[in-house]
């Protein structure tokens, strides 16, 4: 020490100085990457930081099909007095499927009896009602039990990749129910059964009925009374009851985000109750992110697709069951299970066949469809040049990048094969009023769907 002052060392500043900012840099990195994993569609945006590599760009507008957040829903048809380690059946099946940037949700009901292809460990299948799958998990010791089979019923016989199960005890449920002080739903159809009982063995049977509000108020209902609304089968078809289970489960989760509810001493008790009724892979540090992205979607954003259109009564032996149209289910799923940001472009795609090949146009525009392009926004033609082409190419002519590289992706291209090119160009696009033309060629390979 020399006249009162310290000698610092310049290099020694400087690696400090360097240190701290190669931390800042990966503490951005981690929590920018880390947000997308625990606060879903509520990530950090970093103005001008966002363009640093490694550092999330935040929310684009809509989410790809991959980004989609899939969630199969169970409900299990286990009365009260049931043990709980007995197999036991799905009563209702649904794929809640999130865009959490665009704030929209669907639902997406699988009704019980739908007779399809279930895996059976050996990787092969057998036929039966898709609620027996979850009976089924641990009996044939599937990886991961009944859920797991589960979702591997739906993955295989939808094309729905799952990311997280949630079952629910019905029984259980009823105490979720009393715990947040009751339900309000609103009774849209008469519904009587004239012997409903809630255990296996009953000596003694009611009579439960549910009224419309003539002034469409609705019905306040305990634990009992909202487990009886979920259950009742009689005079019910499958779709009926599927729908009535949504109404009862949404209200509970409304109820149960209700400010009110959300004080450390209520907090606690309901979430011990609700941790008995619910078993999830959803990791117990996920579920704060998921319930404020369940907030932030209005009811008007979330759509409810049934496949009542698409299934019919049919016997297999002496057994009811129902069997789908699958080219309906098909149409039915791209209500729900669609690319965000391939709908949010909207490009106008005219396929061109540049090989002279009968009905390879109509082929590839069937494919492309398949994958995931509105069929109205696809139309054919034959090369208005007249000429062969050895390659096939994309031409953009409208900037709609991320679809023209869906388009290439989908037929196996190089993005070398993409071009952009001025109208006025003698091309096969040159009269096009498309925003994309797809030229076909002789290397053109069509997937099967």
């Amino acid at each position: 020490m020399a006249g009162g002052r310290a000698h610092r060392n310049p290099l020694l500043i400087f690696g400090i100085a360097i240190f701290a900012a190669v931390a800042f840099y990966l503490a951005l990195v981690v929590a920018t990457q880390a947000d997308h994993i625990f606060l879903p569609g509520n990530e950090l945006n970093l103005p001008g930081l966002n363009r640093l590599p490694g550092v999330d760009a935040g929310n684009p507008e809509a989410a790809t099909i991959e980004e989609r957040l899939n969630i199969l829903v169970m409900g299990l048809d286990r009365r009260v007095d049931d043990p709980e380690d007995s197999p036991t059946r799905t009563d209702s099946m649904f794929v809640v499927s999130i865009d959490p940037f665009s704030k929209t949700a669907g639902v997406f009901s699988i009704p019980r009896d739908l007779w399809l292809e279930i895996p059976d460990g050996q990787g092969g299948y057998f036929k039966n009602r898709i609620n027996v799958a979850y009976e089924y998990g641990p009996i044939k010791k599937y990886p991961g039990g009944g859920p797991g089979l589960a979702e591997a019923t739906v993955e295989h016989n939808f094309g729905i990749k799952i990311d997280h199960y949630v079952v629910l005890d019905f029984a259980d449920f009823m105490e979720v129910v009393d715990a947040v002080g009751g339900i309000d739903v609103e009774v849209q159809d008469y519904i009587v059964d004239p012997s409903y009982c809630v255990a296996a063995y009953c000596t003694d049977r009611d009579v439960v009925v549910f009224e419309p509000d003539p002034d469409s108020e609705p019905e306040h209902m305990d634990g009992e009374r909202a487990l009886a609304y979920a259950r009742i089968r009689y005079g019910s078809s499958d779709l009926q009851r599927i729908e009535r289970q949504q109404q009862v489960i949404r209200a509970a989760v409304d109820k149960a985000l209700d400010a009110e509810l959300i004080m450390p001493n209520r907090a606690v008790s309901i979430y011990n109750k609700f941790r008995d009724a619910v078993d999830t892979d959803v990791s117990v540090f996920k579920v704060p992110g998921l319930a404020l992205l369940a907030k932030d979607i209005p009811p008007e954003n979330i759509t409810t697709i049934s496949l009542a259109p698409a299934v019919q009564d049919a016997w297999v032996g002496d057994a009811q069951v129902l069997v789908a149209d699958w080219d309906q289910v098909e149409a039915l799923k791209q209500d729900i299970f669609f690319d965000g940001r391939l709908r949010s472009e909207g490009a106008f795609v005219e396929v061109q066949n540049g090989t002279g090949a009968p009905d390879l146009a109509a082929s590839a525009a069937d494919y492309l469809a398949s994958r995931g392009l509105a069929e109205t926004d696809v139309t054919i033609a034959d090369a208005s040049d007249g000429l062969y082409h050895q390659e096939t190419l994309i031409y953009d002519l409208a900037g709609k990048t991320y679809t023209a590289e869906k388009l290439a992706e989908w037929l196996s291209l190089p993005d070398s094969q993409i071009r952009e090119v001025a109208t006025d160009e003698i091309t096969p696009v040159a009269t096009s009023s498309a925003d994309i033309v797809v030229v076909l060629g002789a290397d053109t390979q069509i997937p099967e769907s």
